[in-house]
């Protein structure tokens, strides 16, 4: 066995200890003095199988007894541990994310501030009303609203999750909606950060431990057939989040009566009207941009690749172009970029060459950026073609005499979108909004909202909760003599 007395654990399993496994792998982040180490259980089908029994254990013997509202009261008082600065795993998460990730600490804490705030108990009440009408629904058969009879709803027995590691924070949304529905969660931790989710399940074994034998952490390689075979063939539901290869590799292993919910590789961009460009207003706009542009370093679905400015305005996209990259150079002072590898800020380096060779020749093109290495660069063109960006904070500004002519631009991708950040009178976005709306895409928000979305969002144009729960109806009651 692997010593483990210096290292953290990248797993939860409760009802199990580490004398339980017969052997463990490590894995280490950061540079330096500056590292962190990891292990796991190195996994078999016969302790996977033991995982899971225990799990559908627990969950008969106490989650599915529990009251939902007494399930929300107590993931409410873990929630709220964090918003303590001195909470022990918060003080973990910090010091240790930014070595994991490469997120830089201010970015991790902003991630933290705004992740406590998110899920209090009163927003997953309204998550439950929002996607349920009656959140008694999961407890006891209730009238229906509008039809005679009643229905009760029912969450998968066991929910397995296999998670990215692009932005920090992912699989703590989906423990909570797991034990919302009163169903288990295994879930399989991204190799690029293992650490969150597990330290989430910690602060919810330290006030229920009970609720926490329903959620297991593991990580195992993927692709790993014997492996997958157990896990999927016990699961009643699968969600998976990566790129479109991935997840299609997983859709393959997960038999065909099981719930499968894929989150794949998605693009969003923003659009700016020339109302938000007059001179009064035009620093905010700015300011909201490089907000969009800047959190998790673009490496969200979320964030922008493009901003299309109209043209016509007191300010030309050009000198928005300008602005944006002057908010984008203030956003970094106060949440600088964090780590990344040699070959993306190579990448970086080659976009920003090629441009800067183009504009000797034109004047329809201007490249701003970072007087010192890649933190930022904001690239002005004239053609209007969408590109996608290679990311770190890097953002084109294109120019379009109207924003109606963003719907023909971004037909190409339109399989791929997913938010639309817009800086618009009310008419014009909710004009756009239905146009996207029809092209596929699945959120418009205000800009300096694109990051940020609401618990109660439709994530890839679907629920949360209710695409995972079967219904059952009592058609008829029968009298009670």
């Amino acid at each position: 066995m692997l010593g483990t007395k210096t290292s953290i654990p990248a797993f939860f399993l409760p009802g199990l200890d580490e004398a339980d496994f017969a052997d463990f792998t490590t894995i280490e982040f950061g540079q330096g003095q500056n590292r962190v180490r990891m292990h796991s259980p190195v996994l078999t089908p016969a302790l996977l199988s033991k995982v899971i029994a225990q799990l559908k254990e627990a969950r008969e013997e106490y989650l599915a007894k529990l009251p939902v509202y007494e399930i929300i009261r107590t993931i409410d008082k873990a929630v709220a541990l964090w918003r303590d600065s001195a909470y022990p795993p918060r003080r973990k998460a910090e010091a240790l994310l930014p070595l994991i990730t490469g997120y830089s600490s201010q970015m991790i804490t902003q991630t933290l501030d705004e992740m406590v705030l998110m899920l209090r108990g009163e927003d997953l009440k309204l998550l439950l009303e929002e996607e349920l009408g009656d959140p008694l629904f999961l407890d006891q058969f209730r009238p229906r609203r509008k039809s005679t009879g009643m229905c009760k709803a029912y969450g998968p027995k066991l929910t397995t999750a296999v998670f990215a590691g692009n932005v920090p924070g992912l699989p703590v949304a989906n423990i909570i909606y797991a034990l919302l529905m009163k169903s288990a969660i295994l879930g399989k931790s991204a190799s690029e950060e293992p650490l969150f989710a597990v330290l989430f399940a910690q602060s919810l074994a330290e006030v229920d431990p009970e609720l926490a034998r329903s959620v297991a952490m593991v990580c195992w390689k993927g692709g790993d057939e014997e492996i997958e075979d157990v896990v999927f063939s016990s699961s009643d539901a699968v969600i998976v989040y990566g790129g479109e290869r991935s997840v299609n590799e997983v859709r393959k292993r997960v038999p065909s009566g099981t719930r499968f919910i894929a989150y794949g590789h998605k693009l969003s961009f923003g659009v700016i009207g020339r109302e938000y460009l007059a001179a009064d207003r035009v620093r905010q706009t700015a300011a909201q941009a490089a907000i969009d542009a800047s959190v998790f370093d673009q490496q969200g679905c979320l964030s922008p690749h493009v901003f299309y400015v109209e043209e016509g305005a007191e300010i030309t996209p050009k000198e928005f172009a300008k602005l944006l990259a002057h908010q984008m150079d203030a956003f970094n002072q106060k949440i600088p970029r964090g780590r990344i590898s040699p070959d993306e800020s190579a990448a970086i380096n080659q976009l920003r060459g090629s441009y800067e060779f183009r504009e000797l020749e034109k004047d329809d093109i201007a490249i701003l950026h970072s007087s010192q290495g890649t933190d930022w660069t904001v690239i002005y063109e004239n053609d209007p073609v969408f590109v996608p960006s290679c990311l770190n904070r890097t953002i084109r500004v294109k120019p379009v005499k109207d924003v109606k002519d963003v719907v023909d631009l971004i037909k190409p991708v339109k399989g791929y979108l997913q938010t639309v950040g817009a800086a618009l009178l009310e008419k014009r976005f909710v004009s756009l909004a239905d146009k996207m709306g029809q092209l596929g895409a699945d959120r418009i928000c205000p800009l300096g909202k694109m990051t940020a979305p609401s618990l109660t969002w439709h994530h890839d144009g679907r629920f949360n909760l209710l695409d995972l729960l079967r219904w059952t109806d009592i058609e008829e009651v029968l009298d009670k003599g």
